[in-house]
């Protein structure tokens, strides 16, 4: 007969030897709940836990464990949550006895090393904020490291610009970008470093701030939630300017909006962490008293309803990968951007990329969209344009610029045999560090690889059906691809796509087909630039005899 789950947990538990039960398990229609002491060697007195087991375990929900330790007396310890329970993180398996094994062998690793040796983890621990909503409604706030250094104490206002209206656990969720702050004087103290696009965004409103320079947190780790906890860290002046503050905003009619109050602190030597406050015009957590004769604004018990607040600083926006510096650094110039282009160019911004320049003579049609990084939605545009404003939205630190491309057209091919206007071409390529050339235009890649370059230039094409990618260096691009497509690869060129109307037959591919090449492409070239190697030329082909491989060849 098959055991119940609550009897299969007795068991299992009863076998661990550093633990007993205390308070037999029972179980109910959401869980199963009993009461634990673990008693290790170094151990003064066995420590207790509260255990509730959920209906999924030995699942995980949503990536969180469904076991959960309590003891709410161990808030002092690191990796313990607001109500006592012990942050965990162990590895799967299927099986009930199994997994509470590793649970608790996991839960006496947390004991040796946070309760006996009181371990501090290498990286910072941001604090634990109860996320509030306003009206239903939550509200988040971006912001970048500044060119600043805050003084303990120092207030005055945030520029804050609209982004967006999103959902967000089933609520509305209003985004915010942190434009800069500005001292309660009036003068201007540090921006964002956010790109042109973002700066130049209108819907401004304002915020206010205040830095104090040690995080508001008890127990170190859990963020103060009653206003009157701040009475011995805000300044008197602080709160009289928040006082006057409010005024200001009762006399523009704005009883009842919310205004962000960022509260600033340090989270290294070096870094600092904005907090933002939700706080109601006409209810301002602060009251006036009179001492001595004066009136004083003092800070009254009220709950603090905390926004979300995330630091999207360069660092940390692209600190889970990025292209080597050699790319990511550099002065970027991508000539055509149509199917491979544009996916090139959505990658390097993905990548980290700060510094790119287009050109492309071609409008956007609806027949580019299968195929390339572009979309309905914008209709018939020039495709620089569209792929600027989609790059921008991927990244708020790109910076991008378009190239005239009648006039890159008439000095690279009309007037290239004029030395004026070579040399003035050479001049303007030099100016950049890396060009990648996805034309598939061989005239100009002609051109280009008879110019006397110093940067990097990178010409990139695909065969029929992308079976195949050529990637050359300059300067040995012309006779290599076209030696390439003409007597070494398949090249196809009478199964072409025709479109209807007197348009230029092209070759078919679908986005699938073409950026995995194109990735695979990338990768090598981000290789090459991370390890200085030699920039040797190659060709990725793609095979389907044994499943799709791609197998690279260099030469």
């Amino acid at each position: 007969m098959k055991q119940s789950r609550i009897k299969r947990v007795e068991k299992t538990v009863e076998t661990i030897p550093y633990v007993s039960i205390v308070k037999a398990f029972s179980e109910n229609e959401t869980s199963i709940e009993g009461v634990v002491s673990v008693n290790l060697d170094d151990l003064e007195s066995p420590l207790e836990f509260n255990i509730v087991i959920y209906p999924q375990y030995p699942f995980k929900s949503h990536e969180s464990e469904t076991i959960k330790f309590f003891n709410i007396n161990l808030l002092e310890y690191n990796h313990v949550m607001g109500d006592g329970v012990i942050c965990i993180h162990t590895s799967s398996n299927p099986i009930i006895e199994k997994k509470l094994l590793i649970d608790f062998e996991s839960l006496k690793n947390w004991i040796v090393k946070y309760y006996l040796n009181n371990d501090k983890d290498s990286h910072y621990e941001h604090l634990i904020v109860p996320e509030s909503t306003v009206n239903d409604e939550t509200y988040a706030f971006s912001f970048t490291e500044v060119d600043y250094k805050f003084s303990k104490g120092e207030y005055g206002f945030v520029n804050l610009t609209f982004l967006s209206v999103g959902k967000y656990r089933e609520t509305k969720i209003n985004n915010y970008l942190t434009q800069g702050f500005v001292n309660a004087f009036g003068g201007n103290l540090a921006f964002c470093n956010w790109n042109e696009a973002y700066k130049k965004s209108k819907n401004y409103s304002h915020g206010i701030f205040v830095f104090l320079e040690e995080p508001p947190a008890k127990h170190k780790r859990f963020i103060i939630t009653n206003w009157i906890d701040f009475s011995e860290v805000l300044s008197d002046e602080f709160l009289k300017f928040l006082h006057n503050c409010e005024k200001e905003y009762l006399k523009k009619k704005r009883k009842g909006q919310y205004v962000p109050l960022y509260v600033g602190y340090k989270i290294s030597d070096v870094e600092i962490h904005w907090q933002t406050a939700m706080i109601e015009i006409g209810n301002f957590p602060i009251t006036g008293v009179k001492e001595n004769q004066k009136w004083y604004s003092r800070l009254i018990e009220q709950e603090i309803k905390w926004g979300l607040t995330r630091n999207a600083s360069y660092k940390y926006f692209f600190g889970r990968g990025k292209f080597t510096d050699s790319i990511a650094d550099k002065r970027i110039l991508i000539v055509g951007v149509g199917a491979i282009g544009s996916i090139v160019a959505k990658t390097l911004v993905r990548c980290g990329c700060r510094k790119i320049d287009l050109t492309d003579y071609d409008r956007k049609e609806p027949e580019n969209i299968c195929r390339s990084e572009y979309e309905f939605l914008p209709g018939v545009t020039d495709k620089v344009e569209e792929l600027s404003n989609h790059l921008y939205h991927v990244s708020p630190f790109v910076h991008i610029n378009h190239i005239n491309q009648t006039y890159f057209e008439v000095v690279s091919k009309a007037l290239f045999d004029q030395p004026k206007a070579k040399k003035e071409l050479e001049d303007f390529l030099n100016s950049y560090d890396i060009i990648f050339d996805c034309t598939t235009d061989n005239d100009l890649m002609y051109v280009l690889n008879s110019l006397s370059l110093k940067n990097q230039m990178i010409n990139l094409s695909v065969t029929n059906h992308s079976k195949d990618l050529v990637c050359a260096f300059y300067p040995n691009i012309y006779n290599f691809v076209t030696n390439q497509f003409s007597k070494i690869l398949n090249n196809n060129v009478e199964d072409l796509y025709n479109p209807t109307g007197c348009w230029s037959p092209t070759f078919k591919a679908s986005y699938n087909d073409i950026s995995s090449l194109v990735q695979y492409a990338l990768k090598q070239i981000n290789l090459i630039f991370q390890e200085k190697a030699s920039r040797n030329n190659f060709v990725i082909t793609s095979h389907i005899e044994n499943g799709y491989q791609l197998k690279l060849k260099q030469y």
